[in-house]
């Protein structure tokens, strides 16, 4: 049983064979020092990575519930662009970024609106709102992260005008 375990004493031992290494020395080199540094790295680099994506998912999220709530506001009787717009606005509160960085887009049955909303009848809706994504990062990740992208942060609702018709009944 003694020869499974070595057994660590706490009195110096005299070794006739100064070649054969203790097994309850520790050997703490350069060469542990760079390992345990580049594990440091890795995780420090990992973090940061996952902190970009949290950041990225939460914003996406924001989006999507204020494209959504955009979308249905376009399907209201007296909708305007303006008031699709300050609807988004409102639901995108919860993201600390300028009003300046984001973009609407708002279509009917696929085609841009540009001048006045009307819609009819059955005509399909789409919203899309589109923020760059590093307007949503804290500045101490723009720092902290190597890769700098520009891609955008997008979210798209689209909701169908409804119709006043009854269904039939089927006499």
């Amino acid at each position: 049983m003694d020869a499974e375990f070595p057994t660590c004493q706490s009195f110096p031992v005299i070794d006739a064979e100064p070649s054969v290494a203790n097994p309850c020395r520790s050997a703490r080199g350069v060469g542990w020092v760079l390992r345990w540094a580049a594990a440091l790295a890795v995780l420090i680099a990992s973090l940061v990575i996952l902190i970009d994506f949290a950041y990225t998912l939460a914003a996406e999220q924001t989006l999507a519930r204020a494209a959504r709530a955009a979308a249905l506001e376009a399907t209201l009787p007296h909708a305007t662009l303006q008031s699709i717009v300050d609807t988004a606005e409102r639901r995108m509160q919860d993201l600390d970024e300028d009003r300046g960085t984001w973009k609407i887009y708002v279509e009917q049955n696929g085609t841009p609106v540009r001048g006045v909303l009307r819609p009819q009848e059955g005509d399909r809706l789409t919203v899309t709102l589109a923020v760059p994504s590093q307007a949503v990062l804290p500045g101490w990740l723009h720092i902290a992260s190597a890769w700098q992208s520009d891609r955008p942060i997008e979210a798209r609702a689209e909701r169908r005008m409804p119709t006043h018709r009854l269904p039939n009944r089927g006499r």
